[in-house]
């Protein structure tokens, strides 16, 4: 008999109440209800995944027949179904697997195998993760209404897509004959061309076209000033390169005008335009702009803006504690939340956050506060950042969620920090949103996504860049280490070694290389010109981003953040230790 047949083909999904954790024996008790597992399940679970990781099936067989509570037996056989090497799986064993466990994360992995070696009935397919209906677009209502009205709505999309890729792609002559095409242009209302207008005008500017650039984001401005934000934030940096400062003012302060536009747009163009205006003189519109950007913490001008004016951004960063009443409660409406806090106890912190994510998926938003206290009390910052995220935590009606968006787990580099946490937090928090596993498309990997060459360079080791050791990245102290000693390294290359975190944070992202190839050319001396001109979008995105993280960490610390407040008066945005950890 099969161990799938052995163990049944059902998982045990008896929900746990508070009360009966109390009540039960003491060999299951445990000292918080967050931990679903006796210590001796705890310790069974930990040896199996361990022994089963070896392929000692023999000795996992033998721990697996002694759990008390088989809550994350769905994981032990999935680990053993999915080995790579030592075990291979039948296809009853996965159809039994997907009949008992298709709500499982990790589900569509088992399914594909399954269908590879299907020799009967169908497997039951994957249940698949719950989402939200994402919040819209902050459109234009004259936008809105031509998307709604549309004789070509599928055409639409077709031909805004393409066209985003090719801008993104640096690829704006193309973009620009395939927009004025007939075949793509005739199906377009005058908002959505001139909004389009304004990525290829955009794309025209970070390639250096200016003069194109200005005449075509002119001509979207002209005719449709409040759809058009992106063309007046391009018009902006021109004058102000050009040091036409009063049409710089024109078209900053009606783009800032506009609500309907993201949050980091708006408040960059209310900065700049307050900038503009103390430029022309208009002393009164400086302190209504600035006040307007800052109503935008969790975006850099807003940031910047809070620095010039010398107030506290008064972000709530109250915690929640969960309660007994709320484990009960979502305990009944959902096993994931059982799960998660079993796998975290057990170590497996990754699938932990998955099912937490999945779980918020299946509830009302009223449950967020709740699901990001018990993703805090089982030590999953990724997940803590994730919920805090889908949950809109930087909306002013979900102030509640705040502290999730900037978690603040006990991670720490080998040998302690020798740059501020803010630093390296507001880094990792971009980098891999705090997943210890995190792996992207091109390899960099864990916390501080290092690349292994980087890596290898930086601890001259080489095993790390020829895969011998290359795992270790994904230990958090570990690949902090590493990752801090890149950052001091880039912090010393640049401007006689001053620590300027925009130089920083560009070549983090791009690559000391083409920062250094790309600044050579333009010499922008404006900081903030500087950021806004870096041809490469991701680049220019990360910076942003990365750069206002570690400003609300610094709050979120209660830290003072001179760079923040030296940029915001013109100035470079130099590194200053200021914390006592």
């Amino acid at each position: 008999m099969s161990l799938g047949e052995s163990f049944g083909a059902r998982p045990m999904r008896r929900v746990l109440s508070v009360f009966a954790l109390l009540l039960a024996s003491i060999s299951v008790a445990k000292a918080s209800p967050w931990e679903p597992l006796s210590d001796a399940d705890e310790t069974r679970y930990r040896k199996i995944f361990t022994a089963q990781e070896k392929g000692d099936w023999q000795s996992a067989d033998a721990l697996i027949a002694k759990l008390e509570n088989k809550v994350l037996l769905g994981y032990v056989l999935e680990q053993r179904y999915m080995h790579p090497t030592a075990y291979r799986s039948s296809y009853p064993e996965l159809r039994r697997w997907l009949a008992a466990y298709a709500d499982h994360p990790n589900a569509a992995p088992v399914y594909r195998l399954a269908r590879k070696r299907q020799s009967g009935a169908a497997p039951r397919r994957p249940s698949g993760r719950p989402w939200r209906s994402p919040p819209p677009l902050p459109l234009h209502p004259q936008l809105e209404e031509d998307y709604a009205t549309s004789n070509f709505p599928s055409d639409v999309r077709r031909i805004e897509s393409r066209l985003r890729y090719l801008t993104r792609e640096g690829r704006a002559t193309q973009a620009l004959n395939y927009l004025m095409a007939p075949q793509q242009f005739n199906k377009l209302t005058a908002a959505q061309t001139d909004r389009a207008r304004g990525w290829v005008a955009a794309a025209y500017y970070y390639e250096g076209e200016l003069s194109k650039a200005q005449e075509i984001a002119e001509a979207a401005t002209k005719r449709s000033s409040e759809v058009a934000v992106l063309s007046h934030w391009i018009e902006g940096l021109i004058a102000w390169r050009r040091d036409d400062y009063e049409t710089a003012y024109t078209h900053f302060s009606k783009q800032a005008d506009v609500p309907y536009q993201e949050d980091t747009m708006r408040a960059g163009a209310a900065f700049w335009a307050a900038r503009a205006a103390l430029a022309t003189g208009r002393t009164a519109d400086v302190t209504e702009y600035l006040g307007l950007a800052s109503s935008y913490p969790f975006t850099m001008y807003g940031q910047l803006a809070l620095g010039q004016l010398g107030l506290d951004p008064d972000i709530e960063w109250r915690i929640y504690p969960p309660t007994d009443e709320d484990l009960e409660r979502i305990s009944e409406k959902t096993p994931r939340l059982t799960r998660a806090l079993a796998l975290a106890q057990v170590g497996q912190k990754t699938a932990a956050e998955h099912e937490l994510q999945w779980a918020q998926g299946e509830l009302s938003a009223e449950e967020d506060a709740s699901l990001l206290a018990f993703a805090r009390a089982a030590d999953l910052p990724s997940a803590e950042l994730l919920i805090a995220l889908q949950g809109q935590g930087d909306r002013e009606d979900f102030a509640h969620l705040r502290s999730g968006l900037f978690p603040v787990p006990d991670y720490e580099p080998t040998g302690g920090f020798t740059i501020d946490r803010a630093i390296l937090f507001g880094l990792i928090r971009q980098e891999s949103k705090f997943m210890t596993e995190a792996t992207s498309s091109v390899g960099a990997r864990g916390l501080m996504q290092l690349m292994p060459r980087t890596a290898s360079y930086v601890s001259n080791n080489t095993g790390l860049a020829t895969g011998h050791s290359s795992s270790k990245l994904y230990e958090p102290e570990y690949n902090m280490q590493l990752g801090q000693s890149y950052v001091e390294q880039l912090l010393t290359r640049y401007n006689n070694g001053e620590g300027d975190l925009f130089e920083m944070a560009l070549s983090y992202n791009w690559g000391p290389g083409s920062y250094n190839r790309w600044q050579s050319r333009t010499g922008i001396e404006d900081p903030l010109l500087m950021i806004e001109s870096v041809p490469n979008q991701q680049a220019r995105h990360f910076v942003e981003t990365v750069i206002t993280n570690m400003w609300v960490y610094r709050d979120r610390f209660g830290e003072p953040a001179p760079s923040r407040d030296a940029l915001s008066a013109g100035e470079r945005p130099i590194y200053q230790a200021v914390s006592t950890r």
